[in-house]
């Protein structure tokens, strides 16, 4: 049976990215996107939020370090993946979105990028940069 995982995420950054190198010496920056959805007619006023951690590799990463700050709205783009690991015997788990591209919201009212007075553009990744 063929599967299919891919994502669209648009929301906020809820701190600054973390910068860190694979032992290759590829980019990998780790951040967390709160993305906001009204509730039911019975809440009114009221919002869920979902708080996705994101990670993203190469050409991705490097964009994402250098122009994303906490706060700053995004468009992203990616896949789904479960992160399981083992912590003083508890067997843990979190979804993470790869990021396999980011789009810069941030504006200065014209459309164009704040940090770097151009038009916001969209970064892709290629699937070798990852190292896994």
């Amino acid at each position: 049976m063929p599967s299919y995982n891919h994502t669209i995420l648009m929301g906020h950054l809820t701190r600054d990215p973390e910068k860190r190198m694979t032992t290759e010496g590829k980019p990998v920056v780790r951040f967390t996107v709160a993305v906001n959805r009204p509730r039911s007619k019975d809440h009114e006023g009221e919002e869920e939020v979902l708080f996705m951690p994101c990670v993203s590799f190469g050409k991705t990463a490097e964009v994402a370090g250098e122009y994303l700050s906490k706060g700053d709205p995004v468009h992203l783009v990616g896949r789904l993946r479960e992160n399981k690991w083992e912590k003083d015997g508890q067997k843990r788990s979190r979804i993470e979105l790869i990021v396999g591209s980011v789009q810069l919201l941030k504006s200065r009212g014209n459309g164009a990028n704040e940090k770097t007075g151009d038009q916001p553009e969209e970064y892709g990744v290629d699937e070798s940069d990852i190292p896994f």
